[in-house]
């Protein structure tokens, strides 16, 4: 019985942990979808494909989840590239 309770006491906070990071990871992809749909860029859709990665994984387990978070965070944080600027690229006296 006391094997039982000392389980149930080393398992319980780490599902608690579980629980804060999945309610992290929720509000992350609300804010990801929403600049998904009012502004997409391709910082904010390889962030929700990083999220989804999660979602298909059937093992993962907190280190995994807060692994997840943040890198998501980090790829949406990413400084966007700059325009590309093809005035030289093409060449307009070609005929």
């Amino acid at each position: 019985m006391r094997a039982l309770c000392l389980v149930l006491t080393l398992l319980a906070p780490a599902s608690a942990a579980q629980a804060d990071c999945l309610q992290e990871i929720g509000q992350f992809r609300e804010q990801v979808d929403s600049q998904n749909q009012v502004r997409p860029t391709a910082q904010s859709q390889a962030a929700a494909k990083e999220l989804q990665r999660l979602d298909r994984d059937e093992m993962a387990d907190e280190v995994d989840c807060y692994n997840t978070l943040a890198r998501a965070r980090k790829i949406l944080a990413a400084p966007l590239p700059p325009p590309a600027d093809d005035r030289y690229a093409t060449d307009h006296h070609q005929r």
